[in-house]
């Protein structure tokens, strides 16, 4: 009989990923493995819970598809067919190969650094291997596919002005969610709207679905994707008319009013309800409602910056809290991203500082992958690095994506924690650790916490961070610091001298933290005020793709993808013969899904719905239709939903515009 006691302790640290909320957690972990994820104390915003997706965090890292050592390609790009291989076998391959583009005729500009790691806590996203990028000169990829656009509009009208804290939002007498769905994405928010609402404040969500926020709401204004900049310049000049601009504010603390408002002044609303497929006197209900409230504040998402009008809409979002002055009292203020400032790229060498702020630092656009790096493009990329993202799926316009990646004459890299679809095309594979099983510092962007990661497991296979890649790039290429030394790994208090648990300062809006000169600035110096442009319609419906209570990003994909199942209006799907569990074919010029069709009433008429980040395993070919992308030889998994989106830019910063997707939606 045996002895043996298994030994289960509890440890504290946070979670990482791609979400605002940060939570803090109490992680289980019995005979070395993790047995348990539940939420911990540390963050008083979180409350004691935790969502879902992390619950099952413990899936991925010990799941099937988790990458234990690296691994070499043996068969054709996109087939996914590798042999395992050492860690020097590996660098020794990479460093040659760095080396040859090095020594080429495009330079250190021929390796491209495509490093995103949105779900790493801070010294992981900032880590040496951009530091090793930066200090060799190899170009960068521009986090243009997503919250570039909303970052930029909010950069333009408050500078760096810090963002209102949510916690406030329990003083609010009105709150305005607007391109944002915190029920799926930001939980820990909705309580505190709850709680408010229960206190007497008036809900307001702006979104083309009927969320389940929506559905709690005072006002649900279901405006059509991309046509937020009219609804809010509407909002705007029905203000104006009726005297309604809070002047005393906006003459001291705004820029470029007047001109704002005669741009705002071509959308009454009767035009503007049209364009926004909405009813005036719903337009007019919110419009004075908010006039009237002091204590408004506004939570500003990231749903109306995915389009080709998204700059534009995100900064008349912003200038109408200016216009109405709603700051200065509890409860007032504008929501969007938070964060302390840890410095991370303190723990860099000297030289990589310098390095990563020149200013003709060659930068690509990440969402646009396929452009830049297609076989025909001219270009001279010869190396392609991956790290935290997977652009095969998450990337617009799968078919030019798939022909990127599937060159042979451009040496593939990706670091990842499992084998994604874009792994499958790499010519080496590094395995990458989770968050589990290294220390950092955690920074939220939805509330002010700072919180300490603490590996609570050993390392599983043979998983490298971030950290540990660039310090063996750099070691590998024999790079030495200003005093000619190796480089090394600094302390994390090099980087936060105090990593937490705690909560950051949270300055007033327009008391203790200000714009430039302490105006916001309505008028954009590049682009001028606000302005709707119409696009051509080439389909008559609109494919938008939200996040979901699934996946974060594609995170979690590999073992718990939401079905690939479109939501389609009544009024739709009664047009085409569609009925809920039917086989359709969703299409447009650039290619063909088959999906399942639900059909409800919580997707606006002429908006189609699937969620974003599904792996391609879980879609079927289309039946009819252009083929995904002829990728080189043998590619198993058929293309995602991307292969339907456009690789199209924001016109204020080249941000993606996902839901530019137009659409027809046929049976099958």
């Amino acid at each position: 009989m045996s002895t043996e006691v298994s030994s289960s302790h509890v440890h504290h640290t946070a979670c990482t990923l791609d979400c605002p909320d940060a939570c803090s957690l109490a992680v289980t972990v019995t005979d070395g493995r993790i047995t348990r994820v539940d939420a911990g104390p540390a963050n008083p915003f979180t409350d004691g819970w935790i969502c879902a997706k992390v619950r099952q965090h413990a899936k991925r890292v010990y799941g099937p598809d988790r990458v234990l050592t690296p691994l070499i390609r043996t068969g054709p790009k996109g087939t996914g067919e590798f042999q395992p291989a050492t860690w020097d076998e590996a660098l020794g391959l990479i460093g040659e190969r760095l080396r040859e583009a090095i020594a080429g005729p495009g330079g250190p500009a021929s390796i491209v650094g495509y490093t995103y790691n949105s779900s790493a806590a801070a010294v992981e996203k900032a880590s040496l291997t951009d530091a090793f990028f930066a200090a060799i000169g190899a170009t960068s990829a521009e986090h243009t596919i997503c919250a570039a656009t909303a970052s930029a509009a909010w950069g333009s009208v408050f500078g760096a002005m810090a963002s209102g804290d949510p916690t406030d939002v329990v003083h609010s007498k009105l709150i305005v969610i607007w391109g944002a769905n915190p029920t799926v994405s930001n939980t820990h928010f909705p309580p505190l709207v709850t709680r408010a609402v229960a206190e007497g404040a008036t809900l307001v969500v702006i979104d083309p679905r009927r969320t389940a926020m929506a559905r709690r709401a005072h006002h649900h204004l279901a405006v059509r994707p991309g046509t937020d900049a009219v609804l809010a310049l509407a909002i705007a000049h029905r203000w104006a008319e009726q005297g309604r601009i809070n002047r005393s504010f906006t003459d001291v603390h705004a820029t470029g009013v007047e001109e704002f408002l005669a741009a705002a002044a071509e959308w009454p609303l009767a035009r503007a309800a049209e364009v926004c497929g909405l009813e005036v006197a719903a337009i007019e209900a919110v419009a004075d409602a908010w006039a009237a409230t002091p204590a408004t504040m506004l939570r500003l998402g990231w749903g109306q910056e995915r389009n080709a009008n998204g700059g534009a809409s995100s900064r008349a979002i912003l200038a109408l809290a200016v216009l109405a002055g709603s700051f200065g009292v509890p409860g007032a203020g504008v929501i969007y991203a938070t964060g302390a400032d840890v410095r991370p790229q303190r723990r860099w060498p000297e030289s990589a500082r310098r390095a990563a702020r020149a200013a003709d630092r060659p930068v690509v656009p990440m969402h646009q992958i396929g452009r830049w790096l297609a076989p025909d493009a001219g270009t001279p990329y010869r190396v392609l690095f991956v790290q935290g993202s997977n652009p095969a799926v998450m990337c617009p316009h799968t078919a030019a994506v798939d022909r990127a990646l599937a060159r042979d004459d451009v040496f593939t890299v990706v670091h990842d924690q499992v084998l994604t679809d874009t792994a499958r095309f790499a010519d080496v594979v590094l395995p990458a650790t989770t968050s589990f099983e290294i220390d950092d510092v955690n920074v939220s962007y939805g509330s002010m916490s700072v919180e300490p990661v603490r590996a609570v497991i050993g390392r599983v296979g043979e998983s490298r961070s971030n950290d540990e890649v660039g310090l063996a790039l750099a070691t590998t290429l024999g790079l030495v610091d200003d005093h000619g030394q190796p480089w090394r790994a600094a302390p994390l208090t090099d980087a936060v001298a105090d990593p937490g648990p705690r909560l950051a300062a949270s300055p007033r809006q327009f008391a203790e933290s200000f714009p430039p000169e302490g105006k916001a600035r309505l008028i954009d110096a590049g682009q001028g005020a606000p302005r709707y442009e119409p696009l051509p319609a080439a389909e008559p419906l609109t494919l938008i793709s939200p996040a979901s209570d699934k996946l974060v990003n594609s995170m979690f994909g590999e073992f718990q993808s939401p079905a690939a199942q479109l939501l389609i209006h009544p009024d739709d799907a009664a047009s085409r013969g569609l009925s809920s569990g039917a086989a359709a074919t969703i299409r447009n010029g650039q290619g063909a899904l088959s999906v399942t069709v639900r059909v409800t009433d919580d997707v606006r008429p002429g908006v189609v719905s699937i969620p974003k980040g599904i792996w391609r395993r879980s879609f079927a070919p289309a039946a009819s239709g252009p083929e995904n992308a002829d990728a080189g030889r043998g590619v198993i998994h058929p293309a995602g939903l991307n292969l339907l989106t456009p690789d199209t830019g924001d016109p204020l910063v080249n941000g993606a515009c996902f839901n530019d997707t137009r659409v027809e939606v046929l049976p099958a």
